[in-house]
């Protein structure tokens, strides 16, 4: 798209489905964008930097912002070229517990009886996730302890963690603002710069003001900040780099590159017990090779108001995540003291430039939230249910942006030491607004009853597809609503999973498409493959090419209700 099509794209921005006049509010967001835009004399150079400025930050729901988004597509995307079968080799590598981490119970494997998604408890009543409660005690000052926050000072860990061992319950660590070095690690843990205790808060006085520096460099399992089996903790107001001076990742099939830490904060269980009651909020991370933040067989951890961007490494063997919410590859029990769920990812935001996965959900968690998160690309897919059996999860109200694979995706044919494949059953995709990524949303590998409902996808040139399933019984979408793409795009389509190294192939079954909106749009729904699928009040409309294409043999159990509803002037349903 040429850069004066962009201008032309945010004076002439509305919902395709919405013929209504726009807010009054909006008309003054149009001005001002307009305004923005008109300011840079069409400097591609200077507004692409002014528009990642305001990206930082960004989380809203008004389309105008969804335009201010598209400009970063434009601006910074590059989809990859199309492939339909698999091709990810992806690998959550988790380090090497200690032994105070490693779990010590066994369990069975099954969800026992959990059966809704999302922030519920066994009954399926809505639950609150508890977070830390306000400092009851004192505020240590790391700078009393020895700390200088003057950069390229001496060591300045070793004060903070005796700041932190003279804390009691209820007392805050303070980092004042500053760039404080982190040479030294724990004496009792050497992969980690900063041991968290329960009932301690380590805080610094902004993510733009105190900055923690770590010259960790590569070793293995390395984390700047860890905490094993702690609660009650809040981690807020600073930002995590580290002294890797060399290229960031950019390439997904590249297994040697990275640098700095492994992990720059890595929250995880204490002899089998889950860390909880976590709140980390308000941090910037970059430069890290594995995860920005890890959680592993926690629960009752809220991620919050975190940027995260500039992973060194974005290879195979799990390099380059933003966010990774994990359970135990060996713990299938929900009963057991380690069991990850009830954790709540909302309102960050990911520069995916320099990461392979935005948002990850691996192995047997299940009933977490990811909520309200900005993400500007990704190399894969940029919310991933990574094929281990996550179930029951909530992914709403995110926006993704630009995306090299697919916004969202459930299952995952990747892995070399745990083979990835179908995700669980039960997840609930909606209201998510995915623009400009390779698919919408993909269902594969056997992943069962996800139900995809009232998403907003607005296709790029280069996407091929809004919603596509392939091998996912039981998937539903409804209501659902798809606009754009160039030809080739299809706003629905199912078709064949050809599966990966022998796992998870087979045919889309029991798929119900159902009151879904699909407008000015390349293509509409294509039916490859299937059995037992039906289509009831699909609305499409305005379409360039094809709005219905059903191969040769396929049956689908159609009905429209024409008597039920009205039909606009050119509008077919389905």
């Amino acid at each position: 798209m040429r850069w004066d099509d962009i201008g032309d794209l945010v004076r002439g921005v509305r919902h395709p489905e919405d013929s209504e006049p726009a807010s009054s509010a909006n008309k003054a967001e149009a001005r001002g964008l307009n305004a923005f835009f008109d300011a840079s004399n069409g400097d591609e150079k200077k507004t692409r930097k002014d528009v990642r400025s305001m990206m930082k930050g960004f989380v809203q729901n008004s389309m105008l912002g969804l335009v201010i988004s598209m400009l970063v597509v434009l601006l910074t995307a590059c989809i990859v070229e199309e492939s339909d079968g698999p091709v990810e080799r992806d690998e959550a590598v988790e380090p090497a517990p200690s032994e105070s981490e490693k779990a010590v119970e066994p369990a069975p494997s099954g969800h026992g009886d959990w059966q809704d998604p999302g922030l519920v408890d066994r009954s399926g009543a809505p639950i609150e996730v508890p977070t830390p409660g306000p400092v009851t005690g004192r505020t240590l000052d790391v700078t009393h302890f020895g700390a200088d926050p003057d950069p390229d000072s001496h060591d300045d860990a070793a004060a903070i963690r005796a700041a932190l061992d003279a804390a009691e319950s209820g007392d805050e660590v303070l980092l004042p603002a500053g760039t404080y070095d982190l040479r030294s690690t724990d004496l009792d843990d050497e992969s980690a710069n900063i041991v968290l205790r329960s009932g301690v808060d380590l805080r610094g006085e902004g993510q733009e003001r105190t900055v923690l520096l770590t010259s960790l460099d590569g070793e293995d399992d390395s984390r700047v900040i860890r905490g094993s089996g702690i609660h009650d903790v809040i981690v807020a107001d600073f930002t995590i780099t580290s002294r890797y001076e060399g290229p960031l990742g950019d390439d997904p099939d590249d297994g040697d590159a990275g640098g700095g830490p492994m992990y720059g904060i890595y929250l995880g269980a204490h002899k089998g017990k889950a860390s909880s009651r976590v709140l980390v909020e308000n941090v910037g991370i970059r430069k890290f090779e594995r995860h920005g933040i890890s959680v592993k067989a926690s629960r009752e951890v809220t991620l919050s108001g975190n940027y995260v961007s500039e992973a060194t490494a974005v290879g195979p063997g799990g390099q380059g995540y933003g966010i990774a919410i994990e359970g135990s590859a060996d713990q299938h029990d929900p009963d057991a003291a380690n069991d990850s769920r009830h954790n709540v990812v909302i309102g960050n935001n990911f520069d995916g430039m320099h990461l392979r996965h935005a948002i990850l959900l691996q192995f047997p968690t299940h009933n977490n939230l990811v909520a309200e998160n900005t993400i500007v690309g990704s190399h894969l897919d940029a919310i991933d249910l990574h094929g281990e059996g996550e179930y029951l999860n909530e992914v709403r109200d995110n926006t993704v942006i630009g995306g090299h694979r697919a916004g969202i995706a459930l299952g995952n044919s990747g892995g070399s030491k745990n083979k990835h494949d179908a995700s669980g059953p039960g997840n609930w995709v909606h209201s998510n607004d995915l623009i400009g990524n390779r698919q919408g949303v993909l269902v594969i590998l056997g992943t069962p009853d996800t139900l995809i409902e009232d998403n907003r996808i607005t296709a790029g040139e280069d996407s091929k597809v809004g919603i596509e399933v392939r091998n996912g019984p039981g998937t539903k979408l409804h209501g659902n609503h798809i606009t754009g793409g160039t030809e080739g795009f299809w706003a629905i389509r199912l078709g064949k999973d050809r599966g990966t190294d022998g796992r998870g192939t087979g045919i889309p079954l029991g798929i119900r498409i159902e009151y879904n909106v699909i407008r000015q749009a390349a293509n509409g729904i294509r039916i490859d493959a299937g059995e037992d699928l039906s289509m009831v009040e699909n609305v499409v409309d305005g379409i360039d090419g094809a709005e219905l294409r059903v191969a040769d043999g396929i049956e689908v159990s159609r009905s429209t209700q024409q008597s039920s509803t009205t039909r606009a002037p050119g509008e077919s349903k389905y």
